[in-house]
């Protein structure tokens, strides 16, 4: 395990999931598995640090290991720029939707109260029940039920 990390600003949601589910509490970071899509974004776009780069304030953003991939020695390629930092939050809001989807597809034939289910996949996810993060995920959970449904028809 590397001692480098690199740092992302996530919806609220997104940054509560990573947490309870990635989170290492050995190196107090997000770990991501190997073959996942968010560690494949970091092998792809992780780089060197431009001489021109600024120290930011990281207390309220995520951190994440940058992990030792066989040719990157993590004490070089630590630097993920703004660009790499929007695609990693993509990979992760895609993983997200891929573990809405697989715990509550099976639901999506059925009547049952949506408040309810996306109530319980916060909790079991660490996830605030604010009622912003709730509405986020309840409409990330009609549009993976919609487009099932098309692919279905």
């Amino acid at each position: 395990m590397s001692q480098f990390s690199v740092y992302i600003n996530p919806p609220e949601y997104l940054g509560q999931w990573l947490r309870h589910d990635f989170w290492d509490s050995e190196s107090e970071r997000v770990v991501f598995p190997r073959g996942s899509a968010p560690r494949a974004v970091l092998y792809s776009l992780l780089r060197k640090a431009p001489r021109d780069s600024r120290h930011v304030d990281t207390s309220t953003l995520i951190p994440i290991e940058v992990p030792t991939f066989k040719g990157l020695n993590p004490a070089t390629f630590n630097y993920l720029s703004p660009t790499g930092q929007t695609a990693l939050i993509s990979a992760c809001k895609k993983l997200f939707q891929a573990t809405l989807f697989n715990e509550l597809h099976e639901l999506f034939d059925h009547d049952v109260q949506i408040t309810d289910i996306i109530y319980e996949f916060m909790d079991r996810h660490g996830i605030d029940r604010s009622e912003r993060n709730w509405e986020t995920i309840r409409q990330m959970y009609l549009r993976l039920r919609k487009k099932s449904q098309a692919q279905n028809s």
